[in-house]
């Protein structure tokens, strides 16, 4: 029996009145609920607003189902939708009185929505379950069910990537998609996991809060950064089962902070494509922007864990949680879910955050346990320099050794990544609009055409440097080090 059916029976057993099922999945939530109450051995009944209750009264007024229910005996019933009705105060003055009697009757009321409406007045009374979305073993169940349903063979090797692409998607949208693939081609082909992925970046993206990034990076596309490319290739076997029988955890997350431009978010995707992981980033911007922001948040954070193991990428994070202490109530309760569910999770969702504004970052971020390490990205060295220049050019389909790499990185002193960057496609635009190749001066003369950042805010990086010191670890090496090695 499914876990939640196993605590809906221990609930309606004990007496519990009210029951709040919060999910978008009905017919599963009410397959659930009749399952538990079965195996009790104690009635089930149902009503909503369009359909009533069999047998008994108040189809469509929920006063006369509750002022029925009085007289109910010892089961549950499940209400369908009714937390539209949870802001009436004759419907909340009848469930207070219901509640006793209820729990003498040992009849339990079931509301099962998508949505969670919680009255101040029911807080005490009402207990809250969530269903989560189907598990591994769940989904793996469907897919062979679908396929002995449809008469067609599977390759026993494939049922792993099938599964694991479709961790995330509700039951139906599960059975959906596996129909649909099965039916495209008469079987299944591995090329069809491609296809359950696309469903599944749809139905991530209907949480209008988190997006589903294609793997195109790997840390190869990371220029410099050697000691965070360091430490995410030594924790490259973290999510293995060997791992855990080492006597491993999984590993959290990573805090990257630095300059505008460094590459921070560019190593949030590349940690995902090197671990061959799923990415979604998190909107902080869409979340406090939405109706309710805290349902936006801990629906964001169950779909992260549902698609676990997975990277979930936070991109200026500052912007989201700058000066929560200051702010209202309601964000400080999203940050606050925020941190905990950092600090406690179980599963391996691994969350990569990045900020550029270390003053606008609430001191609960910095905290150990929230993240397993904390980077300080600063503009690139001569050596990385010469690095981002070659990668932007060999992916642009030119060989860097026919470049002379070393002056253009002596010439771009101060820039950022993205500054080299800009400086490569540009002199590849002027290069183009003359029709020839590019060249090394086409690139010289682009890059004496930009201002960096760090002409501008030179105090502002200078105190970062400074706040980093004792606060961080280095994304890059020491290469002053090096290279005084590299002369004896």
């Amino acid at each position: 029996m499914h876990p939640l059916a196993d605590e809906l029976k221990l609930i309606v057993s004990s007496g519990y009145p009210l029951v709040y099922l919060l999910t978008h999945e009905e017919e599963r939530g009410q397959r659930l609920v009749t399952q538990a109450l079965k195996s009790a051995k104690l009635k089930v009944g149902m009503w909503s607003s369009t359909g009533g209750s069999k047998g008994k009264p108040g189809a469509g007024d929920p006063e006369q189902l509750l002022k029925s229910l009085s007289q109910a005996g010892a089961g549950a019933t499940i209400l369908l939708d009714f937390h539209v009705f949870l802001d009436r105060p004759e419907v909340l003055r009848r469930i207070r009185d219901l509640i006793p009697v209820l729990s003498r009757n040992g009849h339990t009321l079931i509301i099962l929505a998508p949505l969670l409406v919680m009255p101040e007045e029911l807080e005490k009374d009402i207990t809250l379950l969530e269903l989560p979305l189907p598990s591994r073993e769940e989904l793996d169940a469907q897919f062979r069910k679908i396929c002995a349903d449809e008469k067609v063979v599977f390759p026993e090797d494939f049922t792993d990537s099938v599964v694991r692409a479709a961790r995330g998607l509700t039951e139906n949208e599960a059975r959906r998609v596996f129909t649909k693939a099965l039916r495209k081609g008469g079987g299944f082909k591995l090329d069809d996991v491609g296809l359950i992925i696309e469903e599944k970046k749809k139905s991530i993206r209907k949480s209008e809060v988190l997006e589903y990034f294609d793997l195109e990076e790997d840390l190869g596309q990371v220029g410099g950064l050697e000691e965070v490319k360091r430490w995410v290739k030594d924790r490259s076997r973290a999510f293995d089962d060997e791992a855990a029988r080492y006597g491993l955890p999984a590993p959290k997350g990573l805090l990257l902070i630095g300059v505008q431009g460094c590459g921070k978010s560019l190593t949030a995707k590349a940690v995902a494509g090197t671990w061959k992981l799923p990415l979604v980033r998190l909107d902080l911007s869409a979340v406090f922007g939405s109706a309710s922001p805290e349902t936006s948040m801990h629906r964001a954070m169950v779909v992260a864990e549902s698609l676990a193991p997975v990277v979930l990428w936070v991109d200026e994070i500052e912007k989201g949680f700058g000066d929560v202490s200051g702010s209202a109530s309601g964000s400080t309760r999203v940050f606050g879910s925020f941190v905990t569910w950092l600090q406690e999770k179980r599963v391996p969702v691994f969350v990569v955050a990045t900020a550029n504004e270390v003053s606008n970052l609430p001191p609960e971020l910095l905290r150990k346990g929230r993240f397993d390490e904390t980077f300080f990205v600063d503009l690139p060295d001569i050596h990385e320099r010469s690095s981002i220049l070659g990668i932007h050019l060999v992916k642009r389909g030119r060989e860097a050794k026919k470049f002379d790499l070393e002056s253009l990185s002596r010439q771009a002193e101060h820039f950022s990544g993205a500054e080299l960057e800009q400086g490569v496609v540009a002199g590849m635009y002027r290069a183009f609009g003359e029709n020839r190749e590019v060249a090394t001066d086409d690139i010289s003369k682009e890059l004496d055409e930009i201002v960096p950042l760090y002409a501008t805010y030179e105090e502002k990086i200078k105190a970062l440097r400074e706040w980093a010191k004792t606060r961080t670890r280095r994304a890059s090496l020491d290469q002053s080090l090096v290279d005084l090695f590299d002369q004896e």
